[in-house]
């Protein structure tokens, strides 16, 4: 079994193991917790924070992944997710829908339940 150190993800990513023409996706909950090495310029060039899901992204999650259903039903969904928590990930949101896929009442209905 292979193990990766931390040398060989650097150079994995722009040392002489690197490919050109790639685009690398980095995620992380805790950015002043990585090296500054890993995310200096020159080795990631763009950096984009993703907060917490607004009443109308939720409303729109809801709408594209329950395409049949009216728009106010996407509309009562965000609601009651946001006075169930305040902070909820797109994350959190999507792995809910996936429990309800074929049940968009019941991801209404048990939107307190979900995970965090």
């Amino acid at each position: 079994m292979g193990r990766l150190t931390f040398s060989g993800l650097l150079n994995s990513l722009d040392g002489v193991a690197s490919s050109e023409a790639r685009i690398v996706f980095m995620t992380t909950n805790f950015i002043d917790r990585l090296d500054p090495a890993l995310i200096r310029p020159g080795r990631v060039d763009m950096k984009q924070y993703i907060g917490h899901c607004t009443h109308w992204q939720l409303a729109q999650m809801f709408r594209r992944f329950y395409p049949d259903q009216p728009a106010l039903e996407g509309e009562k969904f965000a609601k009651l997710a946001l006075d169930a928590n305040a902070e909820i990930s797109a994350a959190q949101v999507q792995g809910h829908f996936l429990l309800h896929k074929k049940d968009p009442t019941g991801s209404i209905d048990h939107v307190d339940q979900m995970k965090g």
